[in-house]
């Protein structure tokens, strides 16, 4: 009856890890980005967008779309061109929600930005 219950309990042990080990290979295995992003908003107002490619052998796409989708900028970085920025300035886009899309092959990165107007204060002076 011992050596029933030891083995039992061996097996238990034995499966148990298997387990743990194969959820956890699961959860390690991410598909890594082929590219890198930096967005951000400068002190001056416009946007610096950065781009890091892993592979020199892909285009990639900089599109920035209104909140109809309608793309309002767009332009193309090279396939030899690794490392990549740009300052967007978007003081002549109207105001309204936008996204800043960056496609290399298969995949999109996407950030979105709000631009709203600033009331003006109106003063008043006697004299």
């Amino acid at each position: 009856m011992k050596n029933s219950i030891k083995t039992f309990a061996y097996a238990l042990a034995f499966v148990t890890s298997f387990g743990f080990a194969a959820s956890a290979k699961e959860t390690e295995v991410k598909k890594a980005s082929s590219f890198g992003t930096g967005i951000y908003i400068n002190k001056g107002g416009k946007i610096n967008v950065l781009v890091e490619k892993q592979d020199a052998e892909a285009n990639t796409t900089l599109l920035i779309k209104n909140e109809k989708g309608d793309v309002v900028y767009r332009e193309v970085i090279q396939k030899d061109n690794q490392k990549f920025g740009r300052v967007l300035n978007v003081e002549k886009l109207d105001a309204g929600q936008y996204e800043i899309n960056v496609v290399s092959k298969n995949e999109i990165q996407t950030k979105s930005f709000q631009l709203s107007e600033q009331k003006t204060e109106r003063n008043i002076q006697i004299k």
